[in-house]
C-alpha cells in the first residue's frame, strides 16, 4: 500500500509525517554490494569509512558540507561511477581524521586487546578476550573500533534473551536498516549479506549475555550458535569480550540443555588473557588522561583509590573525576582543582566502606603484584587517610 505522508488542511497531525525528515545513513548492506566489486583493498576502507561515518552524528553533511552529500552516497552505492579525484578527497580526509583522534592513555589491556584485534583482522578468526570487570576491556576495545575508521563494529550484546534485539544491535552497529518491522530472520540475512565481503569485523563485548538469561532446560544457546555457523565456519573476523561470567554461563547451559560447548571451543582460534592486576604504572596513566588539570599528587591519589578499591578499580577513578568537577561547577568553578578531588576521595572512600562485600560474599584473594611495584600502593598500612592526607 502507497503513502505520499501528504495530509488535508487542518487533518489531525500524525507523528509519523515528519518521519522522512530524519536523514539516515548509508545502508550497509548495499554498500558492500559495491565493494563487492572493488579489487583495490584501500578504496574499499575509504567507502566502508564513509558508510560508517554516514550513521555518526551529522551524517556526511558534518564531515563533507551539505553539498558534497549526494555526490558521497553516489560514490558508495553505483558500480558505474569512476571518481579518483573525490576518492583521494576522501582518502585524504580519513588519514587526517585519524590523527586528529584524541591520545588516550597506552595501558597494558589497550595494547593486548590491540594486537588481539590485529590478528583477528588479518586471520579473519574467531578470538576470545577474557578478562576481570573494571579494567578497561570496553574502553580500550571501543578505542580500537573507533581507531580502525569503520572497519570493526563494536556491539553491546543486549541483556535479553529474545534473537530479535541480538541482531538489531549488531545491524545498528553495521549501518544496516533496524527498522521495528523488520523480523529477525530478515535482519540476520540482511547482516550476513554485509558481512559476507569479509571487510568489516564484529567486536561483541558483555559476551556473557550472548547465553539464554532465562535458565529453561531447552533453551540453547542460538546467540553462540550464530556466531559459529555465521562467522567462524565462514571465516569472518569477530571478537568477543568475556568475563569469568561467560564460563560460568557455558557450564550452565552444558548441564541444562546438554549443548557440546566443545564445539565453540574448537573454533576459537586465539585466547587471549588479560591481566587480574593492572600495574601502577598503567593506573597512573589513566589518572593523567581523565585528570589533566591535577599533579602528579593527585594522579597518586587516584591511582591508589583504584589500586585498593578492587570493587571498581577504573571506573572508580572516572566516577571520582566526575564528582571533583561537579563540585566545582557547584561553587562557580569551570575547572575542578585538588581540593575538589580530594573531598571526592573522601566521599568514595566513604561509600566504599558502606558497600564492603559482606562476610558471605567475599570476593576472592587480590592477585599480588610484582616485587618493583611502587611502595606507596603495595605496604599493608597504607590507609585511606594516608592517600586523601595533605
Amino acid at each position: 500500500m502507497s503513502s505520499t505522508r501528504t495530509s488535508k488542511p487542518g487533518a489531525p497531525l500524525r507523528q509519523e509525517r515528519f518521519a522522512s525528515a530524519y536523514a539516515s545513513g548509508l545502508l550497509a548492506n548495499l554498500v558492500a554490494k559495491r565493494c563487492a566489486q572493488i579489487q583495490d583493498a584501500g578504496t574499499r576502507a575509504t567507502i566502508w569509512f564513509l558508510q560508517w561515518l554516514s550513521w555518526q552524528p551529522g551524517g556526511l553533511c558534518a564531515h563533507f558540507g551539505a553539498a558534497r552529500e549526494k555526490s558521497l552516497f553516489e560514490l558508495c552505492l553505483n558500480p558505474k561511477l569512476d571518481s579518483p579525484e573525490l576518492l583521494r578527497t576522501v582518502a585524504d580526509y580519513r588519514a587526517q581524521w585519524l590523527q586528529k583522534l584524541p591520545g588516550v592513555a597506552q595501558t597494558t589491556v589497550g595494547r593486548r586487546i590491540a594486537d588481539a584485534l590485529d590478528f583477528t583482522r588479518q586471520a579473519r578468526c574467531l578470538t576470545l578476550i577474557d578478562g576481570p570487570a573494571r579494567i578497561g576491556k570496553s574502553f580500550s576495545a571501543e578505542d580500537y573500533c573507533q581507531r580502525s575508521a569503520g572497519r570493526v563494529r563494536f556491539v553491546a550484546v543486549p541483556c535479553s534473551s529474545d534473537d530479535i534485539s541480538f541482531f538489531r544491535a549488531i545491524a545498528k552497529a553495521l549501518g544496516v536498516s533496524s527498522s521495528l518491522q523488520l523480523k529477525a530472520a530478515e535482519l540476520r540475512l540482511r547482516i550476513e549479506e554485509t558481512l559476507s565481503s569479509g571487510d568489516l569485523a564484529l567486536l561483541f563485548d558483555e559476551a556473557h549475555y550472548c547465553f539464554p538469561q532465562n535458565w529453561q532446560r531447552y533453551a540453547m544457546p542460538s546467540r553462540v550458535n550464530w556466531i559459529m555457523t555465521a562467522l567462524a565456519n565462514s571465516k569472518i573476523a569477530a571478537a568477543i569480550i568475556t568475563t569469568p561470567q561467560f564460563f560460568a554461563a557455558q557450564k550452565k547451559t552444558e548441564e541444562l540443555t546438554g549443548w557440546n560447548g566443545s564445539q565453540f571451543d574448537g573454533r576459537i582460534a586465539h585466547v587471549e588473557r588479560l591481566p587480574e592486576v593492572l600495574p601502577i604504572q598503567d593506573l597512573l596513566a589513566v589518572a593523567r588522561s581523565i585528570f589533566p588539570e591535577g599533579d602528579s599528587h593527585t594522579w597518586q591519589q587516584l591511582a591508589g583509590y583504584a589500586d585498593l578499591n578492587a570493587q571498581t578499580k577504573l571506573a572508580g577513578m572516572t566516577a571520582l573525576v566526575q564528582r571533583a568537577r561537579w563540585l566545582a561547577g557547584q561553587q562557580g568553578r569551570a575547572e575542578a582543582t585538588p581540593a575538589d578531588l580530594r573531598s571526592a576521595l573522601r566521599e568514595g572512600f566513604a561509600a566504599t566502606a558502606f558497600c564492603a562485600p559482606r562476610p558471605d560474599r567475599q570476593a576472592p584473594a587480590k592477585a599480588s603484584r610484582s616485587a618493583d611495584a611502587h611502595s606507596f600502593f603495595t605496604r599493608p598500612q597504607a590507609t585511606a587517610a594516608e592517600l586523601v592526607s595533605q
